[in-house]
């Protein structure tokens, strides 16, 4: 087994993982990937994260995680799978355990599971909750406790996660129940949660220490 220092870390997510800090800015340089090597003994962290992206695949756009499979890195030690937010908020069918229909939540899940798998069957898989948010009216983005257009909440699609995860015998870090940074709390929003769903610099460094943190109990 490789050192910290020796692996390749692959990050699979949305703005979250691309490092979107809320004013249509921010960027690579200020998500979590960018403090993780250093956390991390100086592993090789990659940022597969764009803005907006599903895991499911959805009529309106082309980047799902099932559509960019193709784009990331298929020699890494170790693939990190980020998402969910967007499907909650922008009401992907959730489907049901079971379901390899990539145009639901479930089914997009579970394709990405057992291809990442069967690309690269001696990397370990590493798959994280989605993380809590307050929403944003303006743009009808409904807060985890909220419910989407479906009738769901962001419990629905987390509880997905975590099950299939469980099947499929998958480490999980958990940040929709304790990512150590809520927007909930006034004082974490002002300074680590600006617009109540993506992060500032300094909540991202935050963020960061969590999920090294989980990579360390697992690596």
């Amino acid at each position: 087994m490789k050192n910290l220092s020796e692996l390749t870390i692959c990050c699979f997510g949305d703005s979250t993982t691309w490092g979107d800090n809320g004013t249509g800015e921010g960027g690579p340089a200020i998500s979590w990937t960018s403090h993780l090597s250093a956390l991390l003994d100086g592993a090789t962290v990659e940022n597969f994260g764009i803005k907006g992206s599903r895991l499911a695949i959805k009529a309106d756009r082309d980047d799902s995680f099932v559509e960019r499979l193709d784009g990331i890195d298929a020699t890494a030690d170790v693939y990190i799978l980020f998402g969910g937010v967007n499907d909650f908020s922008r009401n992907v069918p959730l489907g049901q355990m079971g379901s390899t229909d990539p145009h639901e939540f479930y089914g997009a899940l579970d394709v990405l599971v057992r291809e990442i798998s069967a690309r690269s069957p001696e990397a370990r898989l590493v798959v994280l909750t989605p993380c809590k948010t307050s929403g944003k009216r303006e743009k009808d983005i409904p807060g985890s406790f909220e419910r989407n257009h479906l009738g769901l909440t962001q419990e629905s699609y987390v509880a997905a996660v975590r099950e299939v995860a469980d099947y499929y015998s998958l480490p999980v870090i958990d940040l929709y129940t304790d990512s150590g940074v809520s927007p909930f709390l006034p004082e974490h929003r002002e300074r680590y949660m600006p617009d109540g769903l993506h992060y500032s610099p300094a909540g991202y460094e935050r963020l960061a220490h969590r999920i090294a943190a989980g990579l360390r109990a697992i690596l």
